[in-house]
């Protein structure tokens, strides 16, 4: 009898034994696949800095550009040897690129491998409102400004030789009572300083992102 019972309490410690090792494993595994997720959204992220870096500057350029045109034509500055690249500088504007295979992989393995409740909000948070509430604004009211108004009315004005590199007015003193023209002008400024705002606001919360999964990789390493 006793044999048996002891047989028996072997077997349970056994079962015991392997349901723990089992279960070790198993969160293991789940603990490096986080860590896989994790690292590919930090690496996604630091590619979307690089792409936010370059629409500020290039709306600092277009803004820079509306202002030197904008005092020309108001007779507050004289014709400079720059004028025409100013007048290249005027037109088209940035959208958003963001690199979401990571996150896309992560939502159809299940969120819930994001063991930080804090940081599985920040991350969804940032993919599901912050980056699409930016490239909603560029798509909606940014480039139907720009296709629909401003591109049309600054054609009208300039000859383009080389986008981006060289441009000269048609006819420069028609411009200064074309209030039309200079009306646009000045809505491409105000959307240009809005977008940097918008692009300045986007790479702090990704910053934040990053140093908040980095940090849960230390946690987890």
């Amino acid at each position: 009898m006793l044999y048996a019972i002891g047989e028996i309490i072997l077997v349970v410690i056994g079962i015991l034994i392997a349901l723990q090792v089992s279960n070790w494993n198993s969160e293991n595994e789940l603990k490096k696949l986080e860590i896989k997720y994790l690292e590919e959204i930090r690496n996604n992220l630091k590619s979307d800095i690089s792409d936010i870096d370059f629409n500020i500057a290039f709306n600092q350029k277009r803004l820079r550009a509306n202002k030197v045109v904008l005092e020309f034509v108001n007779g507050e500055l004289k014709n400079t040897d720059s004028l025409n690249f100013h007048l290249a500088n005027l037109i088209f504007t940035t959208r958003t690129l963001v690199n979401s295979s990571a996150y896309e992989n992560l939502k159809s393995r299940g969120l819930e491998i994001i063991s930080d409740d804090s940081l599985r909000q920040t991350i969804t948070t940032l993919y599901a409102f912050t980056f699409h509430n930016v490239i909603d604004f560029e798509t909606q009211d940014d480039h139907k400004f720009q296709y629909e108004s401003f591109i049309p009315e600054v054609s009208k004005a300039l000859k383009i030789k080389t986008v981006w590199k060289d441009a000269e007015l048609i006819d420069s003193k028609q411009l200064a009572n074309n209030y039309q023209f200079k009306n646009t002008l000045l809505t491409n400024m105000m959307l240009r300083e809005y977008m940097q705002t918008y692009y300045v606001d986007l790479k702090e919360q990704v910053e934040k992102c990053i140093n908040s999964i980095e940090l849960e990789l230390k946690n987890l390493k």
